[in-house]
C-alpha cells in the first residue's frame, strides 16, 4: 500500500526492544528511540545550517577553554531502555566523560539543545522535554526557527526546573563557564560569520 505523505514529516515505528535500534544504528541512520518507539524527523535546510552554526561555536569554544566536549546528532543518549534520544547538540563535562563510549553516552548529558524540526515543531517540548527535566539535564534548550524563539530550562539545586523563552539578548549557559551567544544571531537570514562570533564569544579583539 502506498501512502501519500507529503514533507516535511515526522514517522513513528514501534520496536520490541532497544536492540532493534542499536542494531541498525549507523552514522547514517535517520532514527532515535523516544518512548519505545523509533522516530525520524527529516531536516530542511534551515534546520541543518543552524546546527552547522551552533555545533561551531560550542567546538570552537571549548576547543579553547577545554572543560567539556561536544558532540553532534547520531550520538545516542542512553537514559533507559526505552529512551535514546539523539539531541543535535550534546555537551558532557570533563566530570562525565567517563560515561561517554564509542557508540553513545550512557545516562544524562550535561547540556543538550534540540532544534525544532518543520514536521513537528512541538515534539521536543512536548516528549522529550518531560524525559530531559526527569533525567535531571542541568541544562536544556529548544530553538524553535519557526517562532524565532529559544526556549531555556535550568535544574535549580533544590530539583526544580526554571525556565524561560527568548527572542533575543544574551543567553549565557550555566554549565559551560564562559560560553554565550546573542540568540538573535539564530534568526538571521544569512548566519552570521562563526568565526566573527567566536571571536565574540571568547573575547578576541578582531
Amino acid at each position: 500500500m502506498q501512502l501519500d505523505v507529503e514533507p516535511p514529516f515526522v514517522l513513528f515505528k514501534p520496536v520490541d526492544h532497544e536492540r532493534a535500534y542499536y542494531d541498525g544504528l549507523d552514522e547514517d541512520s535517520p532514527w532515535e528511540l523516544l518512548g519505545g518507539r523509533l522516530a525520524m524527523s527529516p531536516a530542511s535546510e534551515r534546520h541543518e545550517d543552524l546546527f552547522r552554526f551552533l555545533l561551531t561555536l560550542f567546538s570552537g569554544h571549548l576547543d579553547e577553554r577545554g572543560g567539556a566536549v561536544v558532540r553532534g546528532s547520531r550520538y545516542p543518549m542512553r537514559l533507559d531502555p526505552q529512551w535514546s534520544p539523539e539531541p543535535e547538540l550534546l555537551v558532557v563535562t570533563d566530570a562525565n566523560r567517563h560515561r561517554m563510549t564509542s557508540r553513545r553516552l550512557e545516562g544524562p548529558g550535561d547540556l543538550v539543545v534540540e532544534i525544532a524540526s518543520d514536521g513537528d515543531p512541538g515534539l521536543d517540548e512536548r516528549e522529550k522535554l518531560p524525559r530531559y527535566e526527569a533525567a535531571a539535564i542541568p541544562e536544556i534548550w529548544l530553538v524553535h526557527p519557526q517562532t524565532e524563539t529559544l526556549l531555556v530550562r535550568r535544574l535549580q539545586p533544590g530539583g526544580t526546573y526554571v525556565g524561560e523563552r527568548l527572542a533575543g539578548g544574551r543567553l549565557d549557559s550555566s554549565v559551560i563557564p564562559g560560553f554565550w551567544l546573542d540568540v538573535e544571531w539564530k534568526w538571521q537570514d544569512r548566519l552570521p560569520s562563526t568565526l566573527a562570533c567566536l571571536r565574540q564569544i571568547l573575547g578576541w579583539s578582531s
